[in-house]
């Protein structure tokens, strides 16, 4: 007996469907109202340019659709047989659709401001209603209006109109659970936006497919951005310090008078005031993981008996035994060592929104300039999104530990990967390129926690203890840093090339909650046909390296730091470093130490008697209210694109 096929009168698969290509659409349409009412901001963008913000854009508008849209399809999809599921269901996908599209007008609206797409702003926002409101009923008014009609309409609709129930017929029971098992996929994929093992997409990961940051706006959306920044959740950034004259002080404080502004919207981006003559040096900046001065014997008297190489750079180099980093955290290091940008609390992280802002790109103008400029870290591709963050920032090639080969038989496998491995890898980079000039950053990883045993040979101390694991580390890291030298003056480029040995951040040493123990780094500039040994004991931060190359190599084109060049020593005495420490911030000087939380001073450190805490105060407020308002408006470069 033949059984009859029972007719089918389920529409949600075909429903579906139409509301992930209508949410496309609409996300698209936000996209092409963007390049027409914005076109200025896109019109050195290619054909191919746009062609792929516009289609690679579709990863990102799927990534929202899939983490909001993606669950209530999901249930929409089960097999519930209640009219009443079904119009909840249907509703709040309209809900959804409506709260977005209301994300995307905000946006466009907000873009002419500052040139990219709401990010941090969603933060702030239930600090003031108060112009939340008066914003609704104003400028946003008639997209406010439209919005509440289409909602309005999409109610009755599915109140009136919509009367779909749901009839379970077990002939289709195979069918409804590969139909769920395909929601799952798409929500899952959706949202990663890609195939591998990778993290799921962060802002960062728009320079992949965008050069440059015109051509990442015109990628991203306002949903996505606020989503990703929003989710790492809120803090105080009120800094009641006169905007005017925090930049007034800052440039005093900064700018030689051997620079000139560029423009005055622009209050920290200069150049020469003079045209030079460029010194096609090359350049290879090495960021070690975790360095502290206490551990390395030249800087600081020990004999630990780790760092015989570094204590010959120390020796031979430009060796400033007063140096800083910004924060406590490697994306702290990067940013500014390789951006020249610190990451002020109220600003959201490198990797996390503050791309958006257009950057001065170091490795980028090199590369114009005729420069092989490349960035190898030993930990994965993915680890803080830095590899992509090089490059947003210029960088032609952009390595991670996938891209290493494994070169000795070490003992345990290291999660952040083996410096000599990068720095081989980082050699080798170097040897094969094509350009005349190079510059090279490596990010060093195996002096990071857990500790992992390298070679027999390095395992000097035999001890179970922190202090042991990293000593044995930084053994291995300081023989690494020498063969890479080998194999510089090998293959003949050692003679010409600037290297800058910094630490990102600090790790162990004394237990001291000091900012001068607590950020105090290991900075070398090493270059000994090139620069004659001395030792620097004023203050000098991260921030002050892009400044010290961008002279060093003679550079004309303009510029933008929270620094100033580390080899002049006019009015010396007046450097600083500027200190973010969670949702603090702090000032060291030569003759004290402040921290701060932009509302009062917490701790004052004193070195000298006559250090002036008001002063110190004024100067932390200004770099702080200097740069949050520069990087959150945009007005910290003006990118060439």
């Amino acid at each position: 007996m033949w059984i009859k096929k029972p007719k089918r009168s389920d529409f949600r698969a075909k429903f579906s469907v139409v509301i992930i290509l209508f949410a496309l659409i609409l996300f698209s349409a936000f996209r092409l109202a963007l390049f027409v009412l914005h076109h200025a901001t896109f019109e050195a963008l290619s054909f191919g340019q746009i062609l792929s913000a516009f289609f690679n854009g579709i990863r990102f508008d799927l990534s929202v659709i899939a983490l909001f849209l993606g669950p209530v399809i999901l249930l929409f999809n089960l097999p519930v047989n209640s009219v009443r599921y079904m119009k909840c269901c249907v509703m709040f996908i309209a809900l959804e659709l409506m709260v977005m599209a209301g994300f995307l007008v905000a946006d466009l609206i907000y873009f002419p401001y500052v040139k990219r797409h709401i990010a941090e702003e969603i933060l702030q926002i239930s600090a003031d209603w108060g112009f939340i409101i008066k914003y609704m009923f104003t400028s946003a008014l008639l997209p406010l209006l439209l919005l509440f009609v289409l909602l309005a309409v999409a109610g009755i609709f599915v109140h009136k109109i919509f009367k779909y129930r749901y009839e379970f017929n077990p002939y289709y029971a195979k069918g409804e659970l590969i139909k769920i098992g395909v929601c799952i996929v798409f929500i899952v994929m959706g949202i990663r936006g890609h195939l591998g093992t990778e993290k799921a997409l962060g802002i960062a990961d728009v320079y992949r497919y965008a050069s440059s940051p015109a051509a990442a706006a015109l990628t991203l959306n306002g949903v996505f951005t606020a989503y990703q920044v929003g989710r790492k959740g809120t803090v105080d950034i009120r800094n009641d310090y006169p905007l005017e004259k925090a930049i007034k002080h800052t440039q005093d404080l900064l700018i030689s008078d051997k620079e000139t502004l560029v423009d005055s919207q622009y209050s920290l981006m200069r150049m020469p005031a003079k045209a030079r003559t460029p010194q096609k040096h090359n350049v290879m900046i090495v960021l070690l993981e975790g360095w502290h001065p206490y551990y390395v014997d030249a800087l600081s008297g020990n004999q630990f008996g780790v760092t015989p190489v570094f204590d010959e750079i120390v020796k031979n180099g430009v060796t400033f035994t007063n140096a800083y980093s910004v924060g406590q955290r490697s994306i702290f290091g990067f940013s500014a060592v390789f951006a020249g940008a610190p990451l002020v609390p109220g600003l959201p992280m490198f990797g996390y929104g503050l791309e958006l802002t257009s950057f001065f790109r170091f490795p980028g103008v090199l590369s114009k300039d005729g420069y092989y400029s490349f960035f190898a870290q030993t930990s994965s591709r993915t680890s803080y999104r830095l590899c992509s963050l090089a490059s947003y920032l210029g960088a032609q090639g952009s390595f991670g530990n996938e891209d290493m080969e494994e070169l000795l038989p070490y003992l345990d496998k290291s999660a952040f990967g083996y410096d000599y491995d990068g720095l081989m890898f980082s050699a080798q980079q170097i040897k094969q390129r094509k350009e005349p000039n190079f510059m090279g950053m490596a990010f060093m990883g195996i002096t990071h926690a857990p500790f992992a045993r390298t070679l027999a040979q390095f395992d000097k101390y035999k001890g179970k203890t922190w202090d042991d694991g990293f000593k044995n580390t930084l053994y291995f890291s300081d023989w690494s840093i020498g063969e890479f030298l080998k194999k510089a003056k090998e293959d003949g480029w050692f003679d010409d090339t600037i290297f800058v040995f910094v630490s990102d951040h600090t790790s162990g040493g004394p237990g001291s909650d000091s900012l001068y123990n607590k950020f105090r780094i290991p900075m070398v500039i090493y270059a000994p046909k090139i620069l004659k040994p001395r030792k620097v004991e004023y203050v000098v931060s991260q921030l002050d390296i892009i400044p010290t190359l961008y002279n060093l190599l003679g550079l004309n084109a303009p510029y933008t730091s929270l620094g100033r060049d580390m080899l002049d020593d006019t009015n010396a005495q007046d450097r600083v470093a500027l200190i973010s420490e969670g949702v603090n911030i702090g000032l060291i000087t030569a003759k004290g130490a402040i921290r701060h939380t932009r509302k009062e001073l917490l701790e004052v450190e004193k070195l000298s008697e006559d250090f002036d805490e008001k002063q110190a105060q004024e100067t932390l407020l200004a770099l702080d209210k200097a740069a949050y308002t520069l990087l959150k408006n945009n007005k910290w470069y003006k990118d060439e694109q």
